[in-house]
């Protein structure tokens, strides 16, 4: 009979194996703790210093801003000592909005603290009844296309659905928050009018314009004819000229007709129809005037498009459209300045 010694415990190389496990899960655990320290602090400090800026953003805007809007630094680096912070400094800035809109005053207030340093920046608008202007404004609103990515309505249903068209960079400067549409066979359709009528309502939406000469329909709701039977269709059209970039927005027959140019880039188009149904275009935040022209037509049948005719057949638009919404309600001139101001979403 030949007999095998049992041996119990570890063999050198299974003692290393665990120690070297060991030493494995104390490093681990080691950078996690650290870790979770870390983000921790720095969540701390940026919840204080967050804190004592919206406390500043309020002071100056209720006291600094004026009507009509002056533009103004009443702190550049001003030292302000915060628990637990070091080297924290707070700016405060007023700008004016462009094209001679002096009802609005932008109010930012940064702070910056540590080293290496770390910035909180707030911001608000203040409008010429004091009030902040509400840039993501949802009373009333029934659809709303970000086009950031997806052609999804971020109030509810039915989506977008695509074709021809290209994510692209948006207002906001941004990768993949606007569509691109090629002028000749690009729209988005959406199943759905929304309930809209010839009263009450307002059409909000960016363009990229690429040439001074461009056409081709914005939005349309409604199944319509190619010239904007429907709530709306907004367009250029140097056709009817007394100029180029005629901005034409139609309400069935009603329309707008503006001699303002809207030249080439990113340019913020809105048609406001009120109690009267009567439209008011606005321009980059500029009321571009009303044209009471015939009576209203409703929308009919089920379909809203972006970029073409809502039969898809005509009026492409050549250009990048951004964040469009749609509202059952008129909205205010602050409103819309608010809008603008703000910019893509």
């Amino acid at each position: 009979m030949i007999r095998t010694n049992k041996q119990s415990g570890f063999t050198a190389v299974e003692l290393l194996i665990t120690l070297f496990v060991a030493a494995g899960f104390l490093v681990a655990s080691y950078q996690l703790y650290n870790l979770i320290i870390k983000d921790g602090g720095s969540t701390r400090s940026e919840s204080r210093a967050s804190n004592v800026a919206y406390d500043y953003l309020r002071q100056y805007t209720a006291s600094s801003t004026t009507i009509p809007c002056t533009a103004s630094t009443p702190l550049t680096n001003a030292p302000v000592t915060i628990s637990g912070l070091s080297s924290a400094t707070m700016s405060i800035t007023i700008s004016c909005l462009p094209d001679a809109i002096n009802s609005l005053s932008k109010v930012e207030a940064s702070i910056t603290y540590n080293n290496p340093s770390q910035t909180v920046t707030y911001a608000t608008y203040v409008s010429s009844s004091g009030t902040s202007g509400a840039a993501d404004n949802t009373d009333g609103l029934v659809a709303w296309w970000k086009l950031n990515g997806d052609p999804n309505n971020s109030i509810g249903s039915p989506n977008g659905v695509v074709t021809n068209t290209t994510s692209t960079m948006g207002q906001s400067g941004q990768p993949d928050t606007a569509y691109s549409f090629n002028g000749t066979s690009s729209r988005i359709n959406t199943a759905s009018t929304f309930g809209l009528g010839t009263t009450n309502s307002t059409i909000s939406l960016w363009v990229n314009n690429p040439t001074t000469n461009n056409r081709g329909a914005f939005i349309m709701i409604g199944n319509g004819n190619g010239y904007g039977v429907g709530i709306g269709s907004a367009f250029f059209d140097n056709a009817s000229a007394p100029g180029p970039n005629l901005v034409m927005l139609y309400e069935g027959v009603r329309w707008i007709a503006t001699t303002r140019p809207v030249g080439t880039g990113w340019h913020h188009i809105v048609m406001v129809i009120g109690g009267s149904g009567i439209p008011t275009g606005y321009v980059d935040g500029v009321a571009a005037g009303p044209f009471a022209g015939a009576g209203p037509v409703a929308p009919t049948g089920s379909i809203t498009a972006i970029g073409a005719s809502s039969q898809g057949t005509a009026r492409f638009f050549n250009g990048s459209i951004d964040d469009v919404r749609l509202y059952n309600r008129a909205l205010a001139p602050a409103e819309i300045v608010a809008l603008f101001s703000a910019g893509a979403k």
